[in-house]
């Protein structure tokens, strides 16, 4: 059988180009087929602790260093530009009640320990498929598929062009428009979800940040400028992003992304963007403040269905790479977390497949079993923080259990990459991600936050159903962070402490120490011994002193604390309970 190529790519945004250079690194014939051309517009902006660690695995394991760029901030300046990314030192979120001004007390943020980015797509996807190019993948732009036939020997691609390529195997990367899904029907029938969710979004210039737009760290009590942060100003069944790009010293970049997210059983359906976006910023003058002098610099985005699943990812001869098989919303930055987890697990399997050319879709299993189930924790998990968002007391809550079990599955994910810098075992980390207890998961391996995550999550679902109060939520979630005590690496059960976590050396040992003596027999699978790499906390990049912020938001916090203790001020009066959010 002659083939024009071993395998065809179709879609070269993030995804794509990065499977494209591992492959034609790997000696494969490689196609990138796609319809649009770069550089150009695209979401996915935010990295986060798990998505840098699965890219330095992608870029040791098969030794292409750039690889690992959009996990190091200082790279991804020197060798794709100084445009190219934003800081994120946190996750923030606001909780906003329509028609008030928001209180700097109802707010969240957790600090993350090294920098990550905020990438600016456009810059980064373009210079991925650059990369692919110069290690020998060939990139057909404007390229758009017409028709597709898979049959045991290989699969036919036919382009609108008249162009036509007979293959060995085809990845779809290109999300939602995934034409290999529309082919074969993945997406009918495919399993409910909770969500019922619609976006809209663009970039804009001249948008103030928080402490510009509302209030200063003397206020807040943030260890850190929430201007670095991933900023989301939530609401009743709704969301806003706004991903800076412009938030760090040595950045040329001025733009800002922005991003308004609603559940359409509360919000209906999609209107005018230009025309809802008003009316948003009317409701909630707090988020006005950021746009006050602001312009738009791109049409609006919208999508009017945001989440979708398909019934199956993988044929005999193709399969859906990440967000082609399903997406829910971008509330937790996961999306390039899955993405690049995806590509840890299925690149083994193709360039096996390729070697033995054999493409049955029974050796591609587990990744199979990994979409699935990441589709649907991160449906609960995101329809349940919706549900949350009623008030700042509820969320001030459930955010603690997207938080507790991410910081498992990261210390999980460190001690994965530890493991293979001092082994370079290809087959040991196969296995790590194939045995995985629970694949797709927050915490990846531990029983004892799952189990509290599936009481959580089946609380907030009484609490929508009207079956639990919210103050019998709230009681419900204290107690199962109280009971989890030593399980978790953080006391989540104090909701006195609304920032959790600080960049600070000694913060970080503490998390080095719990994985080093991790309970429920879990210690083999988190402990990297004592003498583990600190963090570079990248001082250059943040604004003000790190040391004096966090000393400001400790004294803040012990001044609060005294005052429950004294009488003059009660927890309730910490976590106000607002009337019942609009309908």
């Amino acid at each position: 059988m002659q083939y024009d190529y071993d395998i065809a790519i179709i879609g070269s945004g993030i995804s794509g180009a990065m499977l494209g250079a591992i492959l034609a690194k790997n000696g494969l014939r490689v196609v990138i087929l796609d319809a649009g051309t770069h550089p150009r517009f695209a979401v996915g902006e935010s990295m986060i602790p798990e998505s840098g660690i699965l890219v330095q695995l992608l870029a040791r394991r098969y030794g292409i260093p750039e690889l690992g760029y959009p996990g190091e901030l200082n790279r991804l300046m020197k060798h794709i530009g100084t445009s190219s990314a934003g800081i994120k030192l946190a996750f923030s979120f606001a909780w906003n009640g329509k028609g008030r001004e928001h209180d700097p007390s109802d707010l969240v943020s957790t600090p993350v320990l090294a920098p990550e980015a905020h990438l600016f797509r456009q810059d980064v996807d373009a210079y991925y498929v650059a990369l692919a190019v110069r290690l020998g993948a060939t990139i057909k732009q404007m390229a758009r598929i017409k028709d597709i036939d898979a049959d045991d020997a290989g699969v036919s691609l036919g382009l609108v062009s008249g162009e036509s390529y007979r293959v060995r195997y085809v990845v779809d990367a290109a999300g939602y428009r995934s034409p290999v899904a529309d082919r074969f029907k993945m997406r009918e029938n495919a399993p409910p979800m909770q969500c019922n969710l619609r976006s809209l979004f663009t970039h804009f210039v001249g948008v103030k940040l928080y402490e510009e737009a509302i209030a200063g760290p003397e206020t807040h009590g943030s260890p850190t400028h929430l201007a670095q942060s991933t900023l989301h100003h939530i609401f009743g069944r709704g969301w806003l992003w706004i991903i800076p790009f412009d938030n760090q010293p040595f950045s040329t970049n001025p733009l800002c992304s922005v991003g308004l997210q609603f559940d359409i059983g509360r919000h209906g359906p999609a209107k005018d963007p230009e025309t809802e976006f008003r009316q948003f910023l009317r409701d909630y003058p707090s988020a006005a403040r950021h746009f006050e002098g602001a312009g738009r610099v791109r049409e609006w985005t919208v999508a009017p269905h945001l989440n979708y699943n398909s019934r199956y990812a993988v044929g005999d001869r193709y399969c859906l790479l990440g967000h082609a098989a399903g997406f829910v919303d971008p509330l937790f930055s996961r999306g390039l977390s899955i993405t690049f987890e995806s590509l840890n697990r299925v690149v083994p399997k193709i360039l096996r497949a390729a070697k033995e050319d054999r493409w049955r879709k029974e050796d591609f299993a587990s990744y199979q079993a990994y979409i699935d189930e990441v589709v649907r924790i991160n449906d609960r998990l995101v329809a349940n923080s919706y549900r949350a968002f009623e008030s700042f007391a509820l969320w001030n809550a459930w955010f603690r259990v997207w938080l507790s079990g991410s910081y498992i599955g990261v210390l999980r994910l460190r001690k994965i990459l530890a493991d293979y810098v001092a082994s370079g075992d290809d087959a040991a980390l196969d296995r790590a991600f194939e045995e995985a207890t629970y694949a797709g998961h927050l915490s990846i391996e531990s029983h004892k936050f799952e189990a509290l995550f599936e009481s959580a999550a089946t609380t907030l679902e009484s609490f929508d159903a009207g079956k639990t109060s919210e103050a019998e939520a709230i009681a419900v979630l204290q107690d199962l962070f109280s009971a989890a005590g030593e399980h978790l690496p953080l006391d989540f059960a104090d909701f006195t402490n609304r920032f959790v976590s600080r960049p600070t050396a000694e913060f970080a040992a503490s998390l080095l120490n719990w994985a080093n003596n991790a309970p429920d027999g879990l210690r083999d699978k988190f402990a990297r011994g004592p003498n583990a790499p600190g963090f570079d906390f990248q001082d250059q990049f943040r604004y003000g002193s790190r040391l004096d912020l966090i000393a400001q938001a400790d004294a803040k916090l012990a001044e609060m604390r005294r005052r429950i203790g004294s009488g003059t001020t009660t927890p309730t009066q910490q976590m106000p309970v607002p009337e019942p959010a609009e309908q």
